[in-house]
């Protein structure tokens, strides 16, 4: 893979990710567990989250020596605490203010790419939580994380579609019983 490759497929799949937002309300932005236990907006603080992280990750691939970190994510629990503090950071926030730190962070993570050659992005280094990685590693890991969060947006546009439908048979049914 190459930088600009590399670009491309990130921001294909944030578009793709973008898509599935469309049209859906505030509602559905905050209907509670409507991403496992998450609402619509925690899944953004969360995708928003970890693309802050891979910023912070890849601006020291080009420090000369070690990466160093004065925090550790843990992979105990498939990052979860990690995961749970980010949301409460960003707990208080709209689902507005979700959205636009959500765009800011891909927007970031794009421009430090864009900083960084493509020996600079072969280069494996060590991660907040631990593990080394080559920067094209991290940057696919960005891609398949807005692709699986996709999914599940698609999934949940189809509960909604599911409860609209119900919605609307039970009102015909109250209707025709009126009658």
């Amino acid at each position: 893979m190459k930088r600009d490759e590399a670009i491309q497929q990130l921001r294909a799949a944030r578009k793709e990710l973008t898509e599935t937002l469309s049209g859906l309300t505030e509602e559905d932005f905050t209907r509670s567990k409507a991403i496992s236990t998450w609402t619509l907006k925690d899944l953004l603080a969360h995708v928003a989250s970890w693309d802050e992280e891979m910023v912070r990750v890849l601006q020291t691939f080009t420090m000369p020596g070690e990466s160093a970190y004065t925090y550790e994510i843990s992979d105990r629990n498939g990052f979860a605490m990690w995961n749970q503090e980010q949301l409460a950071m960003r707990a208080e926030r709209t689902p507005h203010e979700i959205m636009s730190e959500f765009e800011i962070a891909r927007r970031d993570l794009i421009q430090v790419i864009e900083g960084l050659t493509d020996p600079v992005l072969n280069r494996s280094r060590m991660t907040s939580w631990g593990k080394p990685a080559t920067g094209f590693e991290l940057i696919q890991t960005q891609i398949d994380h807005d692709r699986e969060h996709a999914e599940q947006v698609r999934s949940y546009r189809k509960k909604i579609e599911r409860w609209a439908r119900a919605r609307q048979k039970l009102t015909v049914k109250r209707k025709t019983k009126k009658e």
